[in-house]
């Protein structure tokens, strides 16, 4: 079912400041996660994305390996900074491709984006549903069969759609539209969605018809996290409420209902 951190702040942090270092850093939550609804372990796939102080970016690194096992990253995580910085370890849901273009963040423009959880029946008909919005470029982009890249192309094609809009309120549409199109099929979905650009991390706390995963934001002297279980044993994590909607920025974290079809707690 995978987990996931992410950082923002005014100054860069190394990728092993999420995957590394902590006591409960990603490396440790692929082998003994503590708030998994579904799985066992997140040892399928490790990934991180970033934005350096330089303006580029987003820079991603995926390997099917768990963290421990990636011949390069270990060495890397270190060395490489980011003012915002999203990682993740994946739990493969069984049916869906395995390989490092199923392995999140995911990236495209200028976001990048991870998914925690399932849609149940993707790959036996949501999946034309869902995918069905996308124009022809994004279409291109479709490079395996896996619902959280699916989610994330639906975010971008939104962007595209709407300019202007924010990245909160296309978020929350595309959750909206997955729910009623998982409801309306007679499935489960858990949509704890994750997005990011180089200013702002916007992530969901939901499901449609299904449990709902963890997520816990911490303001620190360095920034501001995002995480699918605390990284340390810090009294400042806090649950996020269930179906809301969180924006984290170098300087703020706002929290907002969310509503769509299928609520369950």
């Amino acid at each position: 079912m995978c987990r996931l951190a992410g950082f923002i702040g005014q100054s860069p942090l190394p990728l092993a400041a999420l995957l590394y270092e902590p006591p409960h850093s990603l490396q440790h939550a692929a082998f003994a996660p503590r708030e998994l609804i579904a799985g066992t372990v997140n040892v399928d796939g490790t990934g991180a994305a970033w934005w350096p102080e330089d303006g580029s970016g987003p820079l991603r690194y995926v390997t099917t390996a768990p963290p421990w096992a990636d011949p390069n990253l270990p060495g890397l995580a270190p060395a490489l900074r980011g003012r915002t910085v999203l990682a993740a370890v994946r739990s493969a849901t069984p049916g869906l491709p395995y390989g490092p273009d199923n392995v999140a963040p995911f990236v495209t423009d200028r976001m990048a984006g991870a998914h925690n959880g399932r849609i149940s029946g993707f790959r036996q008909g949501l999946a034309r549903t869902l995918l069905g919005g996308l124009d022809d470029d994004r279409f291109g982009q479709v490079t395996s069969m896996n619902d959280s890249l699916a989610l994330f192309l639906m975010v971008a094609q939104y962007m595209d759609d709407e300019p202007g809009t924010s990245l909160s309120d296309a978020v929350t549409s595309v959750v909206q539209q997955t729910s009623k199109a998982v409801i309306a099929a007679g499935e489960i979905a858990t949509l704890n969605l994750v997005i990011a650009t180089s200013d702002e991390i916007v992530a969901t706390r939901t499901s449609a018809g299904d449990a709902i995963n963890s997520l816990y934001t911490r303001t620190t002297d360095e920034g501001n996290w995002l995480a699918s279980e605390p990284l340390d044993g810090d009294a400042g994590w806090t649950s996020l409420p269930e179906h809301s909607l969180v924006a984290l920025t170098a300087v703020g974290i706002d929290v907002r209902a969310l509503e769509h079809e299928g609520m369950a707690s």
